[in-house]
């Protein structure tokens, strides 16, 4: 069966025995180079994506903000300009209070002026203006009558003056009421305006302002998964300079073993030369024996051709026995494999791996042998170790997750049970634990490879 380039890796890393070089390894191993080079495309491709998303959304937010900015200094002038009419209005309240005021002292006036012109238009009702006339011819004479005249026109003028009066002031009565009944109706109008404007900017700072939580959001969201994609990044160029290495250790190997080839040639046409130079030879003596035995009358013995060994193949190497996996830390289960609720967002989700609960410090160990394909801080993952393994010609990645400390580095190669760091709760994490995945094959954006790994250690 195909193994794929992982089995060059392991097999000369792990099993410690020589490589057979031959086109199908290599060819694996070129195709995987291939597989891992697409996936790293996509993968800088879509933080090419992330990134302008993310450039977009942060101009966006910016506009928002501007615009927040605009709609509260709006909202400020119209707060200024809503204090001055309630000042306005109860300056004309205050204002009406006094025209009240003086409203009732005309009014009291009045009363004082209709009691008076009430009395003489009863008397001149009663007795018509006779009395006047009659005040008239009862003058002693020419110059009685003009001074009696003149009384008169000014009697009648006082009581023309005080009936205008009246009018004047009821007339004033009416107007100012009128006046500033309009004033305040008009002013709390124009209030009332105010309000209704104030509500509807106070609103549309509410959209603005929402509209600027969302895009603080979004920008977040860009921002981790614009990180995201570089870790990712991150760990395919690893695996990238994984293969590159083994096509380099697969090249050596291939020359070694061509030169091993020929040399192996070489010896074997010597032999040959040799074995065709000792035939010859034997046949010459063959020859030279049967002519002097012909010659001869007494016969000598014949002495039999005795073939010369020939070397047996050598025995092929044992196949490796597969290593199982191991439980890379004592505790109990408090999140096995499967769906299940997020404990930090309390959202559904599938959980790619099992939680194994230990105290801090707790060391951790390698589920099998393999080479550390990660050694570092991976987002969710706070302090992680990946690790890659070949098991009876399947590839297997084993992540431990949540670190305290981290014991290796990328690329160097563990034994089963080697110490790769201490139970921590690093990353998205909730408490110590470990958080334990297993991936048949390689490690993939999106843990499509992910299995359970509750049947493979317990």
């Amino acid at each position: 069966m195909k193994v794929r380039f992982y089995s060059a890796v392991l097999s000369l890393a792990l099993i410690g025995t020589s490589v057979s070089v031959d086109a199908t390894s290599k060819e694996d191993l070129l195709k995987e180079q291939q597989e891992v080079e697409s996936r790293l495309k996509e993968t800088e491709r879509l933080q090419n994506q992330t990134s302008e998303k993310l450039i977009l959304t942060k101009q966006e937010r910016k506009e928002a903000r501007a615009q927040l900015n605009e709609v509260n200094s709006r909202l400020d002038d119209l707060a200024l300009k809503i204090a001055d009419q309630q000042a306005a209005v109860a300056a004309s309240k205050e204002q009406l209070r006094l025209t009240e005021a003086a409203i009732s002292e005309t009014l009291k006036e009045l009363h004082q002026q209709e009691e008076l012109l009430g009395s003489r238009l009863r008397a001149v009702q009663q007795k018509g203006d006779v009395k006047y006339i009659e005040v008239l011819l009862d003058a002693k004479d020419f110059g009685d009558l003009i001074s009696r005249f003149s009384t008169v026109s000014e009697i009648i003028k006082q009581d023309d003056h005080v009936l205008q009066a009246y009018k004047g002031n009821v007339k004033q009565l009416s107007e100012q009421r009128s006046e500033q009944s309009l004033l305040l109706e008009s002013m709390k109008r124009e209030q009332r305006k105010l309000l209704v404007l104030q509500t509807r900017i106070i609103a549309e700072s509410e959209l603005k302002r929402k509209l600027v939580v969302q895009l603080n959001t979004k920008v977040k969201e860009l921002q981790q998964e614009q990180f995201s994609k570089a870790e990712e990044a991150e760990i395919l160029a690893d695996q990238r300079r994984l293969i590159q290495n083994e096509l380099i250790a697969l090249q050596e190997a291939e020359r070694k073993a061509k030169e091993e080839a020929k040399r192996k040639a070489e010896e074997a046409a010597r032999a040959a030369e040799a074995k065709r130079q000792a035939e010859a030879a034997e046949a010459a003596r063959a020859a030279e024996a049967k002519k002097k035995k012909s010659d001869a009358p007494s016969a000598e013995p014949i002495i039999p051709e005795v073939e010369s060994p020939t070397a047996t193949p050598e025995q092929p190497a044992d196949a490796v026995t597969s290593r199982p996996f191991h439980l890379p830390v004592q505790g109990y289960v408090s999140s096995p494999f499967g769906p299940r609720n997020n404990p930090l967002t309390g959202k559904p989700e599938i959980h790619k791996g099992i939680d194994l609960v230990n105290a801090k410090g707790t060391p951790i160990h390698a589920a099998a042998g393999g080479i550390v394909l990660r050694a570092g801080s991976a987002t969710g993952y706070g302090n992680v170790v990946m690790v890659t393994h070949l098991i009876d010609g399947q590839v297997y990645t084993t992540v431990y997750a949540h670190l305290d400390s981290i014991s290796v580095s990328a690329g160097q190669t563990v034994m089963p049970g080697k110490t790769l760091g201490t139970l921590g709760t690093t990353g998205w994490s909730t408490g110590p634990h470990l958080h334990f995945e297993l991936h048949k094959g390689e490690w993939a954006v999106g843990q499509p490879n992910a299995v359970d790994p509750a049947p493979y250690i317990f």
